[in-house]
């Protein structure tokens, strides 16, 4: 049995983000990261397919960030808190909270490829008001140098679109093309909004989008990537009040498994 919530020692940061501040559908992901936890303890340490165990990695969890009401508020407690965090695990929380973590990591390593599993391209510059809406947040990582790769994209403004194309430092590409498309990278930070699934294998989330992918796939994405130096990643998005059966959480919470024993476990 995994439970993340539990206190062990290390390098690896565990820590949510309950915030939902600037959802603009439905809210609740506030929510996820306890969600997320709970759903863990019914999985094992033990990968199969990895032949990797997390009692043989240390990591600790940090519990929930303490964050005020107001998005700027939040980025700049989260961004303060993962100055002190080795590799970063979040667990959100709306999209908006990748933000301040990637912000954080990009100052600390100076180069850094986000690689970004969505259903939307969340290149917008703004959305009702806020710059850093959950639907600006690739935008926003756009402005401080970061190179994006995106997966599953399939909803999104005719703006994002032509951004995507004429911006060399985004990329939209096939999950075949990864590996090549990772190959010269220095660090790396992987952001999965579970929205990135088809609603009939993650049906809590905030802003679902049909036709998307499936775990059996994700998985066989993550499990054939090259030797990678990933420097944190996040799963996001997660909102279990439309979901009473648990299986968005619990698909969240295996994400978070294999991706600490893929990246860190051996």
């Amino acid at each position: 049995m995994v439970f993340l919530g539990s206190k062990c020692s290390g390098d690896i940061g565990i820590f949510g983000v309950p915030f939902d501040g600037t959802t603009c559908f439905r809210p609740g992901t506030r929510f996820g990261p306890d969600g997320i936890r709970f759903f863990s303890e019914n999985l094992e340490t033990y990968s199969p397919v990895l032949d990797r165990d997390l009692e043989n990695v240390d990591y600790v969890d940090l519990g929930n960030v303490e964050i005020p009401v107001d998005v700027q508020g939040m980025i700049a407690k989260v961004e303060d808190f993962v100055k002190s965090v080795g590799k970063t695990v979040l667990l959100g929380g709306e999209h908006s909270v990748s933000y301040p973590v990637i912000a954080s990591l990009k100052k600390r390593y100076g180069s850094l490829t986000v690689v970004h599993f969505d259903a939307h391209a969340d290149l917008r510059d703004d959305y009702s008001g806020s710059s850093f809406s959950h639907a600006c947040v690739m935008r926003r990582v756009l402005d401080i140098g970061c190179d994006i790769i995106q997966l599953g994209i399939r909803s999104g403004t005719r703006e994002e679109f032509n951004l995507i194309k004429r911006e060399e430092k985004v990329e939209l590409i096939s999950s075949c093309l990864l590996p090549d498309a990772l190959a010269s990278r220095d660090y790396l930070y992987v952001s999965v909004d579970i929205d990135y699934f088809d609603p009939a294998f993650a049906p809590g989330t905030g802003t679902p989008e049909p036709c998307g992918g499936n775990p059996v796939e994700f998985f066989n994405i993550l499990y054939n990537l090259p030797p990678v130096n990933v420097v944190g990643f996040d799963v996001v998005e997660v909102s279990p009040p439309y979901d009473s059966s648990g299986i968005t959480q619990m698909l969240a919470a295996k994400i978070v498994r294999e991706m600490i024993l893929k990246f860190w476990g051996g």
